[in-house]
């Protein structure tokens, strides 16, 4: 009762989620005892995690006996109907080492640069990652891809490979770049049981869709995917052979969802900090891009102001999301609250905004945000205009006002990681990476300009291997 007490409190006062936690030290327990401890690690029901932490005197098979404890306590928990909550399973020193081989989540871990373990017994990340592929704990090697036709330019490739060598899995992301999308679901490699999931780019986002045997609330709300997850469903069917239990069969099932919001989003939020979002935000097009910069700019809780030459096109988007149309650019210049400017045009279309819009803007000393979702070239004339006409305002330091293509790719990108892997992105290396090709239009150590490709279509529909 005390217990229940103490967390209702907690919950009341704080949003921090609670673990539950148990340390036995310098004794052993048995299989029986661990479970139990974890049961009460959940906290009848109300923890968010619980971790235990064992102790033995000497390698054995009892290195394992946290792991197997947490299992049964999972188990448990789904047969009483509590929420499932991930299970910390580990031992203490040297000697249980291979428990945080083991545990699946949560594991505390050292640094490389520290020149001595932060704790006995503690590995660093790669050294766990190293020695779960070698024990074949970890699939190897899945496949990734992106999707899309005309990708040559795409840096999707590399952040990804990068990012997948970084945390030391032993995984492949390609390109695939066909016309039509049923060339791609038709393909040995889609229904490869390797195959974990794919970026989705131009031109496939929405008739990718009618793949998916799941949409998240991002992509049904935007109408268009990016990105695909394989998940693995367990499917429970009648025993042929009269036995009261059901057949369980794995059958996967692929999740579509959208991450281009997030990758304007978080940039946005963070370009705004602690100033709560005001006013509205023009987006010009009415494409894929434009439906995300939407979904993004209402979930900041900006006005959508839209722009397109073809206005029905632009009404339409309206009409579906809300927000108003802007008949001409011209009429920019009588838009008072404008405070983010999306461009979702292709650079090519050589966007600008009117220099009326911009002089007004300057006489008032009128800071806006500006992202433009071209990530090649990495300056493009629409940035260009904004760096060039507010010099004076930005100084040395344009990243307050402006957010380049690159930025949105890499914060995309690592969205798409973690719901492909479930672990936090490196985000360090992929934006390293994203710049890196985005900064250097030459290919770098040796690499060719594409990078890794797996199939193309030069003239046709026929799948060809490289």
């Amino acid at each position: 009762e005390l217990t229940l007490d103490f967390i209702a409190s907690a919950q009341e006062r704080y949003s921090s989620q609670l673990l539950g936690s148990y340390h036995v030290l310098k004794t052993d327990t048995d299989l029986e005892s661990a479970v139990e401890m974890f049961q009460q690690c959940s906290l009848y029901g109300h923890a968010h995690g619980a971790k235990l932490v064992l102790s033995i005197e000497e390698k054995s098979e009892n290195d394992s006996m946290a792991y197997r404890a947490g299992l049964i306590a999972q188990s448990l928990m789904q047969k009483e109907q509590q929420p499932l909550i991930p299970c910390i399973s580990l031992i203490l020193g040297e000697v249980g080492q291979f428990s945080r081989i083991l545990n699946p989540c949560y594991t505390p871990v050292t640094h490389d640069a520290l020149p001595f373990p932060a704790a006995p017994g503690q590995l660093t990340a790669a050294q766990i990652m190293l020695t779960r592929v070698l024990m074949k704990f970890v699939t190897s090697p899945q496949h990734y891809c992106i999707l899309g036709h005309n990708i040559d330019y795409s840096v999707s490739p590399q952040m990804h490979n990068a990012a997948f060598s970084a945390v030391q899995l032993p995984y492949q992301y390609v390109r695939a770049d066909v016309k039509n999308v049923e060339t791609f679901t038709g393909s040995g490699y889609f229904k490869s049981d390797r195959f974990r999931g794919c970026s989705v780019t131009i031109p496939h986002k929405q008739s990718i869709m009618k793949y998916c045997d799941k949409l998240s609330p991002a992509a049904e709300k935007i109408g268009s995917v990016n990105t695909i997850i394989v998940k693995e469903n367990i499917v429970a069917e009648k025993s042929e052979d009269g036995d009261d239990e059901d057949d369980l069969f794995r059958d996967r099932l692929l999740v579509g969802d959208n991450t281009d919001w997030k990758g304007m989003y978080r940039p946005l939020s963070r370009r705004f900090g602690s100033t709560k979002p005001e006013g509205g935000a023009l987006i010009v097009g009415a494409g894929g891009t434009a439906r995300a910069a939407i979904y993004a700019i209402q979930k900041l809780g900006l006005e959508p102001v839209l722009y397109n030459r073809t206005p029905e096109k632009a009404q339409a988007l309206a009409d579906e999301f809300g927000g108003r149309v802007l008949s001409s650019m011209d009429d920019l210049v009588d838009e008072t609250n404008i405070s983010v400017v999306i461009s979702t045009l292709p650079h090519a279309a050589n966007f600008t905004l009117p220099s009326s819009f911009l002089e007004k803007k300057k006489k008032q000393n009128n800071k806006f945000i500006v992202l433009d979702v071209n990530y090649k070239p990495y300056t493009t004339l629409f940035i260009e205009q904004i760096e060039t006409e507010f010099q004076d305002i930005l100084g040395d330091d344009s990243s307050t006002m402006i957010i380049r293509g690159s930025e949105m790719l890499w914060e995309q990108g690592v969205g798409q990681f973690e719901l492909w892997t479930e672990r936090t992105a490196p985000y360090a290396v992929m934006k390293e990476t994203v710049l890196q090709n985005c900064l250097n239009p030459k290919p770098i150590d040796g690499e060719d300009d594409i990078g890794p490709q797996i199939f193309r279509e030069p003239g046709g529909d026929t799948i060809i291997n490289v």
